[in-house]
């Protein structure tokens, strides 16, 4: 043999060798690489407005934990580095869910405002504050000082003008004393023509009070607060109806969006035939710019002769007229025995006394801020060692389950003093009034029971042995459904996740999150029980 061409073929082989080894090295060496595990994945229950979060470029966002295996990107840190200073207030984020690893890493799971991107956050090594790629964020600011040194910044010196639109300071005196309109009356929802519950875009899912001020074209407001979106620096009011019959409209618009009321409105008060009711905030002590007038049917009357045994035009006497207007939105009557208010008023704390009531006077009724209604956010149970996700409405074939108004009141916590808790387990554990409720054909429009003569299937795919199955159904699953038997998603609600995912105890007014399980069932769906008169009020928007 050519001694040449015996040495290429032994220095081949050798080569063939030396990448065999490298290759089978390289293989161990891919094998052995180890990926992070989460210990820990919880729903945060801090009040929501203390989990409005800010990104910074620093890490991308991924759709799980970006150390797990399987995890991929949903945004880049170039494209968080750009959206963590844009000047639009859809793009503020909320932390919903914080996860560990066994590595000691902390991943928070943030949504946009606006919906385009969630995913899972490197949040730094404590669940005891947001680090890593994200950190607090107020999503208002107070406004900067006005000097108050001229008329001419105030609101009753122009309508809506430029100057008005730009304005950034804080209101004037004059322009806090002023009484003001919605100057463009109508239903586009950029921020000057109708109301919100928070300046838009400023908390998670919060978002119009009314969706057509049309009807308030003629209606007078007053400013009750002020503050400036941190991302627009635009200056946003709080704004109250003059007239309680216009309270509807209550709240927060773009100062651009008004303009100065030309007239002061009429006063129906009366002092030889009426009572001004007037509110007092115990919590600050002061005195609240909403009242109530109580007039009187009679005639003959005159101002300063006893008001306490006449009735009005409904025949309500002044105490029973207080019970029926209620407090103002947001508070409850204080009481002199800690007992609800009685029908007629009576045990009202009120200063002067009701039994001392006089014409043309002022009655001012105690009241104490009370927590809004608890309401609920739906999520389904996830695979094992995958998170729970958020269902939508649109999840559900219905729609989210619809309750009557009165199991709504029954069976959720009402609000409540605001210092106040309740205790979740009694509404939303396996025995608790809400899970009752939503149960129960007699107070939810689409509950349906499915049973075993048909197929029934887990989230993993197996198939299920139950003597029946009670919950809702959701859209069709085309990896289960045939030609001849259509399978649909059906969610059970699942008390003992959804204690798993909240506090043991919640403060009132607080936002629960539901937690259900996913099955595909070719169970048939049953129609809505139209004989309800149900909706989702109780739903957090």
């Amino acid at each position: 043999m050519n001694k040449n061409l015996k040495r290429s073929i032994y220095t081949g082989i050798a080569a063939l060798s030396f990448v065999a080894v490298a290759g089978t090295a390289n293989a161990t060496s891919a094998s052995a690489k180890s990926y992070a595990k989460v210990t820990s994945n919880k729903a945060l229950t801090t009040d929501a407005t203390t989990r409005n979060v800010n990104v910074n470029g620093t890490n991308a966002l991924y759709t799980k934990a970006g150390t797990l295996k399987g995890a991929k990107t949903v945004a880049t840190k170039g494209t968080l580095s750009n959206l963590s200073t844009s000047k639009s207030s859809e793009k503020n984020w909320r932390a919903y869910r914080v996860a560990t690893t066994n590595r000691g890493s902390v991943y928070y799971k943030i949504v946009s405002y606006d919906g385009n991107y969630r995913g899972w956050i490197y949040g730094g090594k404590s669940t005891t504050a947001f680090g890593g790629g994200v950190k607090a964020y107020n999503t208002t600011t107070d406004p900067s000082a006005s000097t108050d040194t001229s008329s001419s910044s105030s609101a009753s010196s122009y309508s809506t003008t430029s100057a008005q639109a730009s304005q950034t300071t804080a209101l004037t005196a004059a322009q806090k004393a002023a009484t003001y309109k919605i100057a463009n009356p109508g239903t586009t929802n950029d921020g000057t023509e109708v109301t919100y519950s928070y300046p838009a875009w400023t908390q998670y899912k919060k978002g119009r009070v009314i969706t057509d001020s049309t009807p308030y074209k003629d209606a007078t407001f007053k400013v009750t607060d002020e503050t400036t979106r941190t991302r627009e620096g635009d200056l946003w009011v709080k704004i109250e109806a003059t007239d309680s019959a216009n309270s509807k409209a209550n709240g927060w618009i773009k100062y651009s969006g008004l303009t100065t009321a030309t007239t002061t409105p009429t006063s129906t008060f009366d002092a030889d035939t009426s009572v001004k009711i007037a509110y007092r905030d115990v919590s600050t002590g002061k005195t609240l710019s909403t009242t109530n007038t109580w007039t009187t049917s009679s005639t003959g009357t005159k101002e300063g002769n006893s008001a306490v045994n006449y009735t009005d035009a409904k025949g309500q006497t002044i105490g029973k007229f207080i019970y029926a207007e209620g407090a103002p939105s947001g508070y409850k009557i204080n009481t002199t025995d800690n007992k609800d208010l009685a029908s007629d008023g009576s045990n009202a704390t009120v200063a002067p006394a009701l039994s001392s009531a006089k014409f043309g006077s002022t009655l001012t009724v105690d009241v104490t801020p009370v927590a809004s209604q608890t309401k609920v956010k739906f999520d389904v149970a996830g695979t094992t060692d995958t998170a729970n996700s958020a269902l939508s409405s649109s999840d559900f074939l219905y729609g989210f389950p619809a309750l009557t108004a009165s199991a709504q009141s029954d069976a959720l916590p009402a609000g409540g003093a605001t210092n106040g808790t309740f205790t979740v387990a009694d509404y939303f554990g396996t025995n608790g009034k809400f899970t009752k409720a939503l149960n129960s054909t007699s107070s939810s429009n689409s509950v349906q029971t499915i049973y075993r003569n048909s197929d029934i299937w887990d989230v993993n795919g197996n198939e299920v042995a139950t003597t029946g199955l009670t919950g809702f159904f959701g859209q069709t699953d085309s990896s289960k459904s045939t030609a001849s038997a259509p399978a649909h998603y059906f969610y059970v609600y699942n008390p003992t996740k959804t204690l798993a995912a909240n506090a043991s105890t919640l403060a009132n007014g607080s936002a629960v999150t539901l937690v259900f399980d996913k099955y595909s069932t070719n169970t048939t769906p049953n129609a809505l029980n139209s004989d309800l008169n149900a909706n989702t009020d109780y739903v957090s928007k």
